[in-house]
């Protein structure tokens, strides 16, 4: 067996194991460490399997240098699909979204990077594990058409027991919910790993990830008020889906461009 297939499989092991563990607890508990502790278990194995199976020769993308429309990307491209469905569901199911007036709006801006902040202290932990550590393993042993898929469709299931377990993304029908997110998952993790090969560094994966989960979970969520926005919106919205998808085809276009 290859050292990269042996420093994966250790990985997927470890990361799948560990986090069970602590999913089933934070489902028990709701303790919000135990949800930061989920986040960086990916990172944290991620970073000891760089260690001990590559030392020197590891590199998890982390310190390398990026072009800055990486960075901007990273920060922006959520907010197409994000924003772009929930106004479009909005707008179709006529939501009487929460009071946005001008103070509110003002307000959002203002904390808007520093909640980014701290989402990308999350999102990292993530990150560093998925895209900076697996994947380039994953595309070196297995190609890249395969190693978007294995990265993508583990890290989907990965949330699986929270959804079944009701403390995320519960707010649709659990079999419609698991189906859409799995296939949401997928397509923006097509996009993470796009950034992290295309920039060679995860930092803009980190940031795609803390501006999606931002965006979301502190704006876009609270204010729909219409229990039927979910299925059209957010990370098991068909409308949402039907723009990463988009996105994902641009992606892809500019991925074979790269490396033509």
């Amino acid at each position: 067996m290859s050292r990269d297939k042996r420093a994966i499989f250790v990985f997927y092991g470890v990361v799948l194991l560990l986090s069970l563990v602590t999913e089933l607890l934070y489902i028990r508990t709701v303790i919000t460490f135990l949800m930061v502790l989920l986040m960086w278990i990916p990172g944290i194995v991620g970073m000891i399997c760089s260690k001990v199976f590559y030392g020197k020769e590891g590199s998890l993308g982390i310190a390398n240098k990026v072009e800055p429309k990486y960075i901007l990307l990273g920060i922006l491209i959520p907010f197409v699909y994000l924003v772009g469905s929930y106004l479009i569901a909005w707008a179709v199911l006529g939501d009487p979204t929460t009071g946005m007036n001008s103070e509110i709006l003002f307000r959002s801006v203002i904390m808007f990077l520093p909640g980014l902040l701290g989402s990308t202290l999350t999102a990292a932990g993530e990150e560093i594990g998925w895209r900076g550590f697996a994947f380039p393993v994953l595309e070196r042993e297995f190609g890249t058409r395969k190693a978007v898929f294995i990265n993508g469709f583990i890290w989907a299931l990965w949330h699986v027991p929270l959804i079944i377990g009701g403390v995320y993304q519960s707010a649709v029908n659990p079999a419609y919910g698991i189906v859409s997110f799995i296939v949401m998952v997928m397509l923006i993790a097509l996009i993470f790993c796009w950034s992290r090969s295309v920039s060679g560094s995860v930092i803009p994966a980190i940031l795609l990830h803390a501006s999606h989960n931002h965006i979301d979970q502190r704006y876009l969520q609270p204010m729909s008020t219409d229990p039927r926005v979910p299925y059209f919106a957010g990370e098991q919205g068909m409308i949402t889906i039907a723009i990463a998808a988009v996105i994902a085809v641009v992606v892809v276009r500019h991925w074979r461009r790269e490396y033509s």
